[in-house]
């Protein structure tokens, strides 16, 4: 039984209760979240939309479980709902949607934004898992010292 009333989140939640149940992921939200990254070893979270705005939520949630086949070593896997995913977007620059995270103990690997063709993740995936940990991207918001010149040199 789905808590939303809207039915498309209705039937993305059922599909994230399957993926649970079938192929092991943790359904996540904001408060969770935290607890989840921060666990040893590597995790790929998916940054799921509402699939009435974002229809690629649907592709996403469909090749995951092959995805995480091919890796050689299978993360954590968590799934985050539309509502917790725009929550917690923000702390990792994502700006497009659905988008997969690669966090390793809670520091940051990388992540893959919008809908990709399976090549970019067959590469990519393995890549952002053994990459070293770095510095999320922020969301870019300009900094300026007072009174610096607008000049670099």
């Amino acid at each position: 039984m789905s808590l939303y009333s809207n039915p498309t989140l209705a039937r993305l939640d059922e599909c994230f209760l399957r993926l649970q149940s079938q192929h092991g992921c943790d359904v996540l939200d904001a408060d969770s979240f935290d607890d989840f990254i921060n666990q040893p070893g590597e995790a790929l979270i998916l940054f799921a939309d509402d699939p009435q705005r974002v229809p690629e939520t649907w592709d996403i949630a469909v090749i995951l479980p092959e995805l995480l086949r091919g890796l050689p070593k299978r993360p954590r896997v968590g799934l985050l709902p539309p509502t917790a995913a725009h929550t917690v977007s923000s702390r990792y620059g994502i700006r497009l949607w659905p988008a997969l995270l690669c966090l390793r103990g809670g520091a940051y690997l990388g992540v893959i934004e919008g809908l990709k063709d399976w090549g970019i993740y067959a590469a990519q995936i393995p890549q952002l898992l053994a990459a070293p940990e770095s510095r999320p991207p922020s969301i870019g918001i300009p900094v300026q010292t007072v009174g610096a010149n607008a000049s670099c040199h």
